[in-house]
């Protein structure tokens, strides 16, 4: 298993091997811009589905960038992986529920 790499700005993914210690900037081929490094769990959306990529920049902006998360129950951590969520709605849901394992900047 790899990482992916993913340019929020062309909404474009591509799969990496995992090859730690070698590039730490990745630019985009179609823009130039950093492209950011996610966990092997992301799919990407459609590049024409808008919504869905907004979400994806708006999880990832607040410390979500697909890492494994643990399901709460009874306000205990599960050894069960939560879903990630596919709409704005649902990720402003996650991200309350979720944030204290988010990553910090």
């Amino acid at each position: 298993m790899g990482y992916k790499k993913v340019c929020l700005n062309c909404k474009i993914s591509f799969n990496r091997d995992i090859d730690l210690g070698s590039e730490l900037s990745y630019p985009c081929p179609e823009c130039g811009k950093p492209m950011t490094l996610l966990s092997h769990r992301f799919r990407a959306p459609k590049k024409n589905d808008k919504k869905a990529w907004e979400t994806v920049k708006f999880l990832i902006e607040n410390g979500f960038p697909f890492q494994h998360i643990y399901k709460i129950e009874d306000g205990k951590l599960t050894n069960e992986y939560a879903e990630f969520p596919n709409t704005m709605k649902e990720a402003e849901e996650f991200i309350e529920l979720y944030k204290e394992q988010a990553y910090k900047k």
